[in-house]
């Protein structure tokens, strides 16, 4: 018997404002018609594709939802097909944040068993910082003892960015972390957008510098489709004296030769003494 089966949907887990992104609806017909293929998001149906009807596509006005505008006219006057969506794919431009939700894809066979599967995946497109995080230092020359003391903060992203501390490359714990908050700095199509803030308070060991210099990183994350960074160099204020180098073969004779001397000096007044008695 055959029958529809295997109906998966394939949809990009994030995405950024303003691009543009496939969803894609694979099945297995079994040699089976295709009667239709229609796309919901959130339970409302914003794309139709029938295979028996001119145009094949049809689309629904959703608020942020975009399918594909490249468009070629056909004979039958007042008519269009659009060219990128098809029967496996969806094609969304210039995505915007409420374009993020649950997508569902239902495929239906033809006559004369009319069977329906359908898939669903979901999507979050977020809005990254337009710049790298600020980064403010309270002293750029330390010596061993002092405590730095840094702040973080990134632009307006949406949602929050994550921040993380490295110090020369090594990613700071958190017990040496002062405060980190997220807060709304404005408001845009009924979403907030927020600002992320963040401290640290080290200190300066034997262990902070590197020839002299420490390197203090701040790294603003999303997800993975963002990584901002800020980074400040500190220099060693009273750099500590290097031990001296290995004695050579004339240094280790001279310290002898420099004994040698001390030691006849030492035992003369024996001698003398001696002879007296």
């Amino acid at each position: 018997i055959h029958s529809l089966r295997d109906v998966q949907v394939t949809i990009p887990a994030v995405a950024r404002v303003k691009d543009t992104i496939i969803l894609q609806c694979n099945y297995d017909l079994e040699n089976q018609l295709l009667y239709t293929v229609k796309w919901y998001k959130a339970g409302k149906e914003f794309y139709r594709f029938i295979p028996r009807e001119l145009p094949h596509s049809k689309v629904f006005p959703m608020t942020g939802v975009h399918v594909d505008k490249e468009r070629f006219f056909l004979k039958v006057p007042s008519t269009f097909q659009l060219n990128k969506s098809t029967s496996r794919e969806v094609v969304l431009r210039n995505v915007q944040v409420e374009v993020s939700g649950t997508y569902t894809c239902e495929v239906s066979s033809d006559a004369p068993d009319f069977d329906t599967k359908m898939d669903s995946a979901h999507i979050f497109v977020v809005d990254y910082p337009f710049e790298d995080p600020l980064l403010a230092i309270d002293k750029n020359l330390v010596d061993i003892g002092d405590y730095i003391k840094a702040n973080c903060s990134s632009f307006p992203s949406y949602p929050a960015a994550n921040i993380s501390w490295y110090l020369n490359g090594m990613k700071v714990r958190h017990n040496f972390l002062e405060r980190f908050e997220s807060y709304p700095e404005f408001a845009s199509s009924k979403r907030n957008y927020y600002s992320t803030s963040s401290g640290v308070e080290l200190i300066v060991t034997d262990d902070t510098f590197r020839d002299g210099k420490a390197i203090l990183s701040c790294v603003a994350t999303l997800f993975k489709i963002y990584r901002g960074e800020r980074k400040h160099t500190f220099e060693e204020g009273h750099a500590k004296p290097r031990p001296s180098s290995v004695l050579s073969p004339l240094d280790v004779r001279s310290g002898s030769r420099r004994l040698g001397i001390c030691q006849i000096g030492y035992a003369l007044p024996l001698l003398l003494v001696h002879v007296h008695r």
